[in-house]
């Protein structure tokens, strides 16, 4: 009768401890869940063969005009997100590009590599100056930004969220070290690409980015043979509404 009573007694204070702690840990894994930031757009869900060309590093004086060439003659608008102190220094070439259709974004004002670690003021700097260089030059700044390299931690992506900015980054990118000719990289974007997705090209920076401006039209023509249309990265969010860009944060693709 005894070791009855004392088992009973030791269940019953077991399920009152499990209990508890189920009620201590669940508000503040609800709690984590509420504080996550919202992750970076690589591409939307969405069943429409929609596809959006973003361009990093730029303005550059050869290789944007060539761009803005091939992109008039295909009929495509696609999305530049500049370095601001090349923007100020190629203006013209940013104005241009915004005139034809293009949209101009954010890729900070000096490219630096280790953007996410950088001081908070630091940050905010160099996302609003060049916001308002773009804006300046263009009449309108939409509230996009890709960091340098693509590196984003939590910290820089609720640093972005809180000034407002979505963070885009890349279902795939036609620069790998395994597509070393143009051919091949359209070849790596046309195996990699769906619905939503977000591409990734170079037009600054480095005299290599010719394989960028010459991979352009066979990207453009592979992806039409396979009933895709060429949207901006706003057209794209459009496409799938806000509640896409407050999901739980996860790392990018390469």
């Amino acid at each position: 009768m005894f070791n009855s009573t004392r088992l009973g007694a030791i269940k019953r204070l077991i399920v009152a401890i499990a209990v508890a702690a189920t009620a201590v840990w669940f508000p503040v894994r609800i709690h984590e869940a509420a504080q996550l930031p919202p992750v970076p757009v690589r591409y939307v869900p969405t069943a429409q063969k929609v596809v959006a060309l973003t361009y990093d590093d730029g303005p550059h004086p050869t290789f944007t005009p060539e761009l803005l060439r091939i992109l008039r003659r295909y009929q495509v608008h696609a999305t530049f997100f500049v370095i601001g102190n090349r923007a100020a220094q190629f203006p013209e070439i940013v104005r241009e590009s915004a005139m034809e259709g293009h949209v101009i974004a954010n890729h900070t004002y000096t490219h630096p590599n280790n953007l996410e670690y950088l001081p908070i003021p630091r940050i905010t700097e160099e996302l609003d100056s060049t916001q308002r260089l773009i804006k300046n030059l263009t009449g309108r700044a939409y509230k996009l930004f890709r960091p340098p390299k693509g590196r984003v931690n939590r910290r820089l992506a609720e640093i972005a969220q809180s000034e407002g900015y979505t963070v885009v980054l890349w279902w795939v990118s036609a620069d790998h070290h395994e597509a070393k000719t143009p051919e091949e990289m359209a070849e790596r974007v046309a195996k990699r690409i769906r619905p939503g997705a977000v591409v990734l090209m170079h037009d600054g920076r480095f005299p290599m980015r010719w394989r960028d401006v010459a991979a352009t039209p066979l990207i453009i023509r592979e992806l039409r043979k396979k009933g895709y249309r060429f949207v901006t990265v706003p057209e794209l969010l459009l496409s799938c509404g806000n509640d896409r860009l407050h999901r739980p944060y996860k790392a990018a693709r390469r």
